[in-house]
């Protein structure tokens, strides 16, 4: 269904504020590695942050790393699946059954349950996230639903929460295009 993934390069902007996202995946003998810069401004809030994911050849997360330029940084591995430690090695037992993470200044990872899991047409299926605010770059486990409206293309977005949905559309190889009222790829 996905096309499969040498090297791209995706850029995003913000559709409420000031900013870019220069993403570039990169396919690897073990998997693929991600490695992105975000700039911005939301509501009289200046933001930048560099991240590294690397993912396995299912899209599972096995790290991550997040550097702020007002210093902050955050480093979480995940040793098995759904098991989570930070690069200390201490274990985040909060966090065990998170597979997928949610960095919530990127619509990168959106793509990775959507990628990571097969749908079918009108398919429901819910995912529990380690979910990292821009603010505090404190995370917590969020819980996230994604309904199938076209398989590989158009999926509906609900926090558990009830507190945002969207309906977001992917390209061929499993990264957002549109994200209504967040994010819009562009050339």
């Amino acid at each position: 269904m996905w096309k499969p993934v040498d090297e791209i390069t995706a850029r995003w902007r913000p559709e409420e504020g000031q900013g870019l996202e220069h993403l570039v995946l990169r396919a690897t003998t073990e998997g693929y590695l991600v490695r992105s810069h975000v700039i911005g401004e939301n509501e009289g809030m200046r933001h930048a942050f560099s991240y590294a994911i690397d993912l396995d050849k299912d899209w599972r997360v096995l790290s991550f790393a997040i550097d702020s330029v007002d210093g902050r940084s955050r480093c979480y591995r995940s040793p098995s699946e759904g098991r989570w430690q930070d690069c200390k090695g201490k274990a985040l037992a909060q966090f065990d059954g998170c597979i997928d993470i949610d960095l919530s200044f990127t619509c990168f990872t959106n793509s990775l349950p959507v990628r990571r899991t097969p749908f079918a047409k009108d398919e429901a299926r819910e995912f529990s996230m380690l979910w990292m605010p821009s603010d505090t770059l404190e995370p917590f486990v969020g819980g996230q639903r994604y309904t199938c409206h076209e398989p590989g293309k158009r999926f509906h977005y609900e926090a558990t929460d009830g507190s945002f949905e969207a309906d977001i559309t992917f390209d061929d190889y499993g990264l957002v295009t549109d994200y209504p009222g967040l994010f819009r790829r562009v050339a």
